[in-house]
């Protein structure tokens, strides 16, 4: 056989190998679904952390108030977005982005900034 065409059999072949490899991890990640109760208890204690988290690391005093809104997805545990609300009148409005994986530290906060009202 030509080393041409032994060539192209193993690029046809690995390809396709390639081509499945980047679908499966991009389809791993998920897509961000929204969030339909952000009042739901487990959804208020991830706000919370977020706030506590990033009070801890900047030596601040923000005081949790509520959740806007917020989206998640399923990557290796569960990341959620947040839209927090503040009791803070200057600058109520946050957005979060924590992470919620098994594991023995099963939340990190990923981003903690300002956010448009």
């Amino acid at each position: 056989m030509r080393p041409q065409f032994l060539l192209l059999a193993i690029f046809l072949t690995v390809l396709p190998l390639a081509a499945i490899a980047t679908v499966s991890r991009k389809l791993a990640s998920g897509a961000w679904e929204p969030i339909k109760d952000v009042h739901d208890p487990h959804v208020q204690a991830i706000g919370q952390f977020a706030v506590n988290a990033f009070n801890s690391k900047q030596h601040t005093h923000l005081v949790f108030k509520d959740i806007r809104r917020g989206e998640t997805q399923a990557d290796r545990g569960t990341k959620y977005f947040l839209h927090l609300l503040l009791a803070q009148p200057s600058s109520p409005c946050y957005a979060a982005l924590v992470w919620e994986k098994p594991g023995q530290q099963p939340l990190e906060l990923l981003s903690f900034e300002r956010d448009t009202c």
